[in-house]
């Protein structure tokens, strides 16, 4: 290998490196060929000749999405505090001079995780087989209810 091809290979690598490590962070393609300084034509075919950087790719995408899926879940089940305005303006506590806040929680995300979690029992249209007998009387005499 030449003295070029050891440098340019050296640089590939460590742009690939700046790539994943940024992927995994945030799981935008654009922002992390953006900040590796390559572009995404030249990551696509790195992608598709390498199969390490591939599943490091893939990978990376799958922390990036846990990352996401722990966020939702926190604000989902443990909340997150919203300062409480009036006027449009937040309310401070007097004694403290910090904003009074209010714990709020997201129902939408707890759906959407149940859903992600749970298809077979949250999807959407989901019923319960229910057995059993009914018994009903029908009888012209409203007494007779």
């Amino acid at each position: 290998m030449s003295e070029t091809q050891r440098i340019r290979h050296g640089r590939s690598r460590q742009r690939k490196e700046q790539f994943l490590k940024h992927l995994a962070a945030n799981g935008n393609i654009s922002a992390a060929s953006r900040f590796a300084d390559v572009q995404r034509s030249t990551l696509y075919h790195w992608k598709e000749t390498d199969p390490q950087f591939a599943f490091l790719w893939d990978d990376a995408l799958e922390e990036a999405a846990d990352a996401l899926e722990a966020e939702a879940r926190r604000r989902a089940v443990e909340g997150y505090d919203e300062p409480i305005t009036y006027g449009g303006k937040i309310i401070c506590n007097p004694e403290t001079g910090s904003p009074l806040v209010r714990k709020k929680y997201s129902d939408g995300l707890m759906a959407f995780l149940l859903k992600a979690h749970r298809p077979s029992r949250f999807k959407a249209g989901h019923t319960e087989d229910q057995t059993g007998s009914i018994s009903i009387c029908i009888s012209h005499d409203d007494s007779a209810l």
